[in-house]
């Protein structure tokens, strides 16, 4: 059965689609079969990996307000190993047109019939702490934070980690768990001193979870989305899509 894993901090521009999209691409290049899923109602993910807004006939808003299946909201590009559930701007009103009970665990129950068919399956988060957020953490096994390399994404780790505990208190009601799979450190510029500084607070923090690779500042990351590819994709030989294999193979606990 496969892992599911939400990729999530409150702090917006701290890399999380990137990582979602492009560790996605790195996964499936090692044999995984990856599913994304875009719970951000700006639908970034959707669109990084080449979708268009305009095409999307079933979202994962349909999929969270209705009897749909999960099979039934899976996009299966000819030219990428990942499958993708695309967003759509509606979740920004999720909560307010959910009426089933136990609006936290939908996604939870939704997910019981593909998991087995994904070896991992990547919940790109909304920077949000809301209903939307408790449905991938409900739904998740685990949680991969990112972080930047500056000290607000720093200062608001506290409130992502308060965040976890809440949910992990939850769900020992429903016996189910949930972990942290690690932090991940991003948007470091190599440059900068004061980025280093925010690498080893965040080491004190969390010694045992941090990730040992680091996501460097590049202009290939950023201008990947742009073509709808991962940076894998768009650059294989490129820095940042160096480091997203080491990340993979560090998840996978592959020896380099």
């Amino acid at each position: 059965m496969g892992k599911i894993i939400a990729i999530a901090n409150q702090k917006g521009g701290v890399g999380k689609t990137t990582t979602t999209i492009n560790l996605a691409s790195a996964l499936a290049e090692l044999n995984q079969n990856v599913l994304i899923i875009d719970l951000d109602p700006q639908a970034n993910a959707s669109i990084g990996i080449g979708l268009s807004r305009e095409l999307l006939n079933t979202t994962t808003y349909d999929l969270l307000i209705s009897d749909m299946k999960a099979s039934e909201v899976i996009y299966k590009k000819l030219d990428s190993k990942v499958h993708i559930m695309p967003a759509s701007n509606k979740l920004e009103i999720l909560a307010e047109n959910m009426t089933i009970e136990k609006k936290e665990l939908q996604l939870f129950n939704k997910l019981i019939e593909i998991k087995e068919d994904y070896d991992y399956i990547l919940i790109d988060c909304p920077p949000s702490l809301g209903l939307i957020i408790d449905n991938a953490l409900f739904a998740s096994d685990s949680i991969i934070i990112p972080v930047e390399c500056e000290y607000y994404a720093y200062d608001a780790l506290t409130q992502m980690v308060n965040k976890i505990n809440q949910v992990q208190v939850r769900k020992k009601e429903y016996n189910l768990q949930l972990v942290i799979e690690g932090v991940l450190l991003t948007k470091l510029d190599n440059r900068n001193i004061f980025g280093y500084k925010i690498v080893e607070k965040v080491k004190e923090l969390f010694p045992q979870l941090t990730y040992k690779t680091i996501i460097s500042r590049s202009s290939h990351i950023q201008e990947a989305p742009m073509y709808g590819k991962s940076v894998l994709d768009f650059a294989y030989n490129s820095r940042g899509s160096k480091q997203y294999r080491d990340l993979a193979m560090e998840i996978l606990n592959i020896n380099k």
